[in-house]
């Protein structure tokens, strides 16, 4: 009787230590588990953030008039406007980036002629879609342009690369919708 106690006993015991074992593998599993999805749900905010600077870039690319804009055209000096630029600008691209845009764009192109020929920008849409295999946002934004009370609109579309960190690091536009030769 009492053999069979023992056994009976040392049974349990082993069957309480794998229980034990096999709660705390899960409660690991279970933290893991609650780290990997706070660190997927990472992405989606880190997405939303570049989303969201995507398009505040854009609206500054596409909107006018700007008051301080037009005194800077009109009166401003170089090193003026570069520092708006730099302000304006600069915050949403990697280093490289943003020599790369002033280099290219010569700083607010679309601003610049609009303000030439005495038109007003202005967003009505903006569509962005995410290619998360490069880094890199397609875009489409819808763009009213008016002249004294006349109003057209078109589509410019183009593309923004990313580094990891969500900073821009080259920004083209594949069509411009004939902004640019506004008259």
């Amino acid at each position: 009787m009492k053999r069979i106690f023992l056994v009976a006993a040392t049974i349990l015991s082993i069957f309480f230590v794998i229980t034990a074992c096999s709660n705390s593998n899960s409660s690991s599993a279970g933290e893991d588990e609650s780290n990997t999805k706070s660190s997927n749900n990472t992405s989606p905010n880190n997405h939303d953030e570049t989303t969201e600077k995507v398009r505040e870039f854009l609206k500054h690319e596409f909107t006018t008039p700007n008051e301080e804009v037009k005194e800077l055209f009109s009166e401003g000096t170089r090193e003026e406007l570069n520092e708006y630029l730099d302000d304006t600008y600069k915050p949403y691209f990697s280093e490289k980036g943003y020599e790369n845009f002033m280099d290219k764009a010569k700083g607010l192109p679309f601003i610049r002629r609009a303000h030439s020929k005495d038109y007003q920008l202005e967003v009505t849409d903006i569509n962005i879609e995410e290619d998360e295999k490069n880094n890199a946002y397609a875009l489409e934004i819808d763009v009213d342009y008016s002249k004294d009370g006349e109003r057209n609109s078109t589509i410019v579309k183009g593309r923004i690369n990313t580094n990891e960190e969500g900073m821009f690091t080259r920004v083209r536009y594949t069509d411009r919708g004939g902004l640019l030769q506004i008259r």
